[in-house]
């Protein structure tokens, strides 16, 4: 259920991740835009540190918390659960 949940809100992620590369390519030009594509970090810097001048702001902040969100329930489904060595039997 939590990795179903996860997959809803990474989906809302690459949707403001779109947004904003918009954006980055309507100000910036063609170069920041692929730089954007390429790096998604930067898209995100970018848009926080435009969000007031272009009125993004509430696309940043449901973006930010949507990622914090995304990582708790990585974690909380054990998203991060590495195991190494060989399996031990009971």
């Amino acid at each position: 259920m939590l990795q179903i949940l996860n997959g809803v809100i990474t989906l809302g992620c690459l949707i403001c991740f779109i947004m904003v590369l918009v954006r980055l390519f309507q100000e910036n030009g063609v170069l920041h835009g692929i730089l954007g594509l390429i790096c998604g970090l930067y898209t995100f810097i970018w848009g926080w540190i435009n969000a007031t001048r272009l009125n993004i702001k509430n696309i940043m902040m449901i973006w930010t918390l949507l990622i914090i969100v995304s990582i708790i329930l990585s974690v909380l489904g054990g998203g991060f659960n590495y195991s190494f060595g060989t399996p031990t039997s009971p």
